[in-house]
C-alpha cells in the first residue's frame, strides 16, 4: 500500500473522487476510465462511462471485455439512471469510488455481443445475438494520483482531470467460465464540458511492473495547441517524480495524409511495436512496448460514442469523427515486463 504522505501529491481534494454536483453549462459531464487486464489469464476489460450532457442523470457506458489470443472481444454499449452518491450506475454497470484514490470497484452482470477485433476495427458494431457476462474487478491505486489540473484551461474535453495507475484484481465470468484476475491497469476521472470536435489525435500509455514501479507517458493534440508529459513511480520510498518524455510512437497531426494510417494497430508492425523514452532525475531511461489486444471506439463531436469504427461517419457530414483504441500491452523495462494500456485516438479519415 502506498504511504498516505506519497498518495496525493497535487493535493487534490478527496471529495472530487465522489459524483460532482452537475453544472448547467453546455456539454457538461462527468466520466470516468477503467482499463485491466492479467497477463497470465490474458483477459481483462476496457470501460468508458459518463454522463449524458442533455441528462446529467443518465449514465452512459462502452464495456469490452478482452478474451483470451488477441482476437475475440465482447462488447456492449448501456446507459441508465442508477448512479449512486458513491459512482456512476449504467443499467448493469456500476462503479463506485470505496475510498478516494485508493479503491474503485467495477460490476458488471448482464448481456454482451461477442465480435472480432478485425470487424471491430473496420466498421461499426450492429446489433447481434447477446449472451450474458459478469464481473467484479477492484481498481487499487499502485501509485500516487496524477491530476492534469495545471494543463486543463482552455481543453474540449474536461475542465479538470486526474488518474491513477492501479492494481487490479477479482473475476470475469463469461461462456460458463470464471476468470480470476489479477493485473494491472489505469482509471482516470474528468468533469467539465466536453466536445471531442477539437480533439486531433492522442497518445496515452500507462505500465506497472512487479517491483511496484508506474510510468505514466502521453501526448494530446488538438488543433491549436498539445499536451505532453509524464511521470515515473519507482515504489522505493520516493515521491512521484515528472519526466520529459522525449521519445514517442507516431502521433497523427493536421498534415497527416487521408487513408495513411492503419485502422487495426496490431496489423502495422510499426504500430504494434514501438519504443518510448523518458528523461528521468536517473538519466534517460528506455521502454520498449508490444501491443497484444485492442478495441475501438468511434467519437462523434460534439460528445457521443460508437462501439467499433464507423467509417460512414464521414458521409454523415462528420470529419472530425475519431478512432479511439484502447489497446492492452506489455512492455519491457530495467529488466522488468509490465502490464497496461496504450490508448491511440486519431481522425478516421486518417484511417486506412
Amino acid at each position: 500500500m502506498i504511504d498516505k504522505n506519497l498518495l496525493n501529491p497535487f493535493n487534490t481534494d478527496p471529495a472530487m473522487e465522489l459524483p460532482h454536483k452537475p453544472q448547467d453549462i453546455p456539454l457538461w459531464t462527468e466520466y470516468c476510465y477503467f482499463h485491466g487486464h492479467d497477463p497470465v489469464i490474458d483477459t481483462g476489460i476496457s470501460l468508458h462511462m459518463g454522463r449524458e450532457p442533455y441528462d446529467s442523470q443518465i449514465w452512459r457506458a462502452t464495456l469490452a471485455i478482452y478474451m483470451p489470443g488477441g482476437e475475440d472481444l465482447l462488447v456492449v454499449k448501456t446507459s441508465g439512471r442508477n448512479g449512486h452518491n458513491r459512482g456512476g450506475g449504467a443499467g448493469p454497470l456500476r462503479v463506485t469510488c470505496v475510498e478516494p484514490f485508493r479503491l474503485w470497484t467495477v460490476e458488471f452482470d448482464g448481456s454482451v455481443q461477442y465480435t472480432t477485433r478485425a470487424k471491430n476495427m473496420a466498421a461499426a458494431h450492429p446489433d447481434s445475438i447477446s449472451e450474458p457476462a459478469k464481473l467484479f474487478l477492484r481498481f487499487e491505486g499502485a501509485a500516487p494520483m496524477w491530476d492534469l489540473h495545471q494543463f486543463m484551461e482552455g481543453q474540449p474535453w474536461a475542465s479538470g482531470h486526474w488518474e491513477q495507475i492501479c492494481r487490479v484484481t477479482g473475476e470475469i465470468t463469461y461462456r460458463d467460465k470464471t476468470y480470476p484476475i489479477n493485473g494491472g491497469g489505469v482509471r482516470d476521472h474528468s468533469h467539465g464540458p466536453r466536445d471531442y470536435g477539437p480533439v486531433l489525435s492522442n497518445f496515452w500509455t500507462n505500465m506497472h511492473f512487479p517491483s511496484g514501479a508506474a510510468i505514466m507517458a502521453q501526448t494530446v493534440r488538438m488543433e491549436d495547441v498539445e499536451i505532453r508529459n509524464g511521470y515515473i513511480f519507482r515504489n522505493d520510498g520516493s515521491p512521484l517524480e515528472i519526466v520529459e518524455v522525449v521519445e514517442i510512437p507516431f502521433v497523427a497531426t493536421l498534415d497527416t495524409p487521408p487513408a495513411s494510417v492503419e485502422k487495426d494497430p496490431l496489423m502495422d508492425d510499426s504500430i504494434r511495436n514501438f519504443t518510448i523514452v523518458i528523461k528521468t532525475k536517473s538519466g534517460m531511461e528506455r521502454i520498449e512496448c508490444e501491443l497484444i489486444h485492442s478495441v475501438a471506439t468511434t467519437y462523434i463531436s460534439p460528445n457521443d460514442e460508437l462501439l467499433g469504427t464507423d467509417f460512414t461517419q464521414l458521409e454523415n457530414g462528420q470529419p472530425r469523427a475519431t478512432q479511439l483504441t484502447e489497446s492492452v500491452c506489455r512492455f519491457h523495462w530495467n529488466g522488468e515486463v509490465g502490464i497496461g494500456n496504450r490508448e491511440r485516438i486519431a481522425r478516421i479519415s486518417t484511417l486506412k
